[in-house]
């Protein structure tokens, strides 16, 4: 075979397997496993699992390929884990759980999910603190909605005293805010400073969010600026 044609044979190969969008992946079965639970590649999933490499295998931060499908929203090839066995409440090494991850990572449709297949929404990680406390910190709104359906506990308070409603309003997460006074927290509840969560959202600097909390109408903002 000329040089010509083992070029164009190796082209076509590589075509192809770019086409199967890089669907092979390389390395040992652990590092495959990790590689198709994060890039949603469900059929090389189910022949690795059909192999029998265990779906609770940990990588170095203590993540197993739950987790990683879970943080990358990658609901199929997270049900297939789960089905051939995958822990649910399996922890990392800060102690978090696949719903934790997807939370914290606002994945709706894996927190949906997982908590659909029974995933505790009140577990608490290496922080003690569960799901819903990162949700509301990092502003995940949707996220938060999902979880206080799902019966998580929209007054749950830390080791210091702080409501997921503090969290959102010492990061200034307006949205998230008006989202659990809409769900009924109690913006009357103080941590162990005595502070509220417009108390919080002040010191922060977020004077006209703390007049939300408070049910007053915020002060108008001087010429020119945004909210």
């Amino acid at each position: 075979m000329t040089r010509v044609k083992h070029a164009v044979v190796f082209l076509f190969a590589a075509a192809a397997f770019f086409q199967a969008g890089c669907e092979i992946p390389l390395g040992t079965p652990e590092e495959r496993m990790f590689k198709s639970a994060k890039n949603d590649y469900e059929r090389n999933m189910r022949r690795l699992l059909d192999q029998g490499i265990s779906p609770n295998i940990t990588d170095s931060a203590g993540w197993t390929p739950v987790m990683w499908a879970a943080a990358k929203d990658n609901v199929d090839t997270l049900k297939l884990l789960l089905d051939r066995g995958g822990y649910l409440e399996a922890r990392n090494k800060k102690g978090e759980t696949a719903l934790h991850i997807a939370a914290r990572w606002s994945r709706l449709d894996t927190v949906r999910f997982l908590v659909s297949r029974g995933a505790r929404t009140e577990a608490l990680d290496r922080l003690a603190w569960p799901p819903m406390m990162w949700a509301a910190m990092q502003g995940r709104t949707d996220v938060v909605t999902a979880l206080a359906e799902s019966g998580a506990n929209i007054e749950f308070k830390d080791t210091n005293g702080n409501t997921p409603l503090m969290m959102a309003a010492n990061r200034g997460r307006e949205a998230t805010v008006k989202e659990l006074l809409r769900l009924g927290v109690n913006p009357a509840k103080v941590n162990k400073s005595g502070q509220t969560a417009a108390d919080v959202a002040r010191q922060a600097n977020y004077p006209q969010l703390a007049d939300i909390i408070e049910g007053r109408q915020p002060a108008p903002l001087p010429s020119g600026k945004r909210r």
